[in-house]
């Protein structure tokens, strides 16, 4: 059973794998049954980073694409690996995934009221448990003793 200091934590990683998507390749303002789209699918580290800050690295980053009633991946629902095998913070990778229209999907004058959910996508990163847990000591400056003769 987690205890809630590791469900926080777990929180707390998560926020830092972003992802972000638009439809692109399309013709027009509608994309009608039967007619082929791209989504672009990035995916972002947005951890922070600097001195004194555990360093936080996702690992084999990949998405699960599933489809909806409008549209589904041209090839099929599921996993797919991101092009970037390590993102580091501040770092991004992008990926393009065809789909097919099952269901008009309009981009007209009420789109921010009636936007179509075309797919629905998740990035899975594995934390860089080595990176993460490094743990440097404070900083030691040393100067040459000179023995008295």
């Amino acid at each position: 059973m987690l205890e809630m200091a590791e469900i926080a934590l777990w929180k707390d990683l998560s926020r830092y794998l972003k992802i972000t998507s638009k439809i692109t390749e399309k013709e027009g303002n509608e994309i009608n049954v039967g007619e082929k789209f791209a989504l672009e699918v990035t995916g972002s580290n947005i951890a922070p980073e600097g001195d004194g800050l555990p360093v936080i690295i996702f690992n084999r980053p990949r998405i699960r694409v599933q489809g909806t009633k409008n549209a589904t991946p041209t090839a099929g629902d599921g996993w797919h690996p991101m092009p970037a095998t390590v993102l580091k913070p501040g770092e991004s990778t992008s990926m393009r995934i065809e789909m097919n229209a099952i269901g008009e999907v309009s981009r007209g004058i009420f789109d921010n009221f009636t936007k179509e959910v075309v797919a629905s996508v998740l990035i899975r990163g594995d934390l860089d448990q080595d990176q993460f847990f490094q743990i440097d000591s404070a900083v030691a400056e040393l100067k040459e003793e000179i023995e008295a003769g």
